[in-house]
């Protein structure tokens, strides 16, 4: 994502805008200026959202170039036959890391103290191997929890597998969600804390709600 913010006491007009990609590739065929003909005025700020796909990753660790972004625009009081000003913006590096594994989690906005709270982990296997995967639930004060504490899996190449969890959160808040430890054995350079950032790490937990019985309600 682009932010172009104009300084400029004078309302500027963006006449287009492209990527010159140097390693990247671009998920859209054909890139078309998302800016074309918008006037900024001083302060405002325009952006532009592209999606790009890295290039294969040769080595464990590997830092890339993006390439430039380049910016057409013009004072909007010139005249329309009036040359444009290029402005030439060099993107930032990026930094590829290999990851054998993608995994996501689904489960609910919120969670309720001592009720059950269903939290299904998807393991998908993105390498042309059989993995091995082994995975333990690190305890946790704030929830209980019911299902394997330790597991081993196998993954074949391109498939999926799933594990289901019911956490019991015991305490209201914002609460951190029990923790999975991930070892990939035939992975063993794998950086395990690059696997955790695909997890969401807390979730809301509301307080009990009272149980009305029968005079509560006769009452009301």
């Amino acid at each position: 994502m682009t932010d172009i913010l104009s300084s400029s006491p004078w309302p500027l007009l963006l006449a287009a805008s492209s990527l010159q990609l140097l390693t990247m590739i671009s998920n859209t065929p054909q890139l078309q200026s998302q800016l074309q003909d918008v006037v900024l005025q001083t302060g405002e700020c325009a952006s532009e959202c592209f999606c790009l796909r890295c290039p294969p990753l040769t080595n464990s660790n590997s830092t890339v170039a993006t390439g430039q972004y380049l910016i057409s625009w013009r004072r909007e009081s010139s005249s329309a036959d009036s040359p444009l000003i290029q402005t030439t913006v060099t993107l930032p590096h990026i930094i590829l890391e290999f990851v054998p594994l993608y995994i996501h989690a689904d489960l609910p906005s919120f969670g309720r103290v001592r009720e059950s709270l269903s939290v299904r982990y998807h393991i998908e296997n993105r390498t042309a191997l059989v993995q091995e995967v082994e995975m333990a639930v690190e305890p946790s004060d704030a929830f209980m929890f019911s299902g394997l504490k330790q597991v081993r899996l196998r993954i074949l190449p391109g498939s999926e597998q799933q594990m289901l969890y019911n956490y019991y959160p015991l305490m209201a808040g914002y609460q951190t969600l029990p923790q999975l430890s991930i070892s990939l054995p035939r992975c063993p350079n794998t950086n395990t804390h690059t696997l955790r950032r695909f997890l969401p790490q807390r979730i809301f937990v509301k307080p009990q709600g009272r149980q009305l019985d029968d005079a509560s309600i006769a009452a009301a």
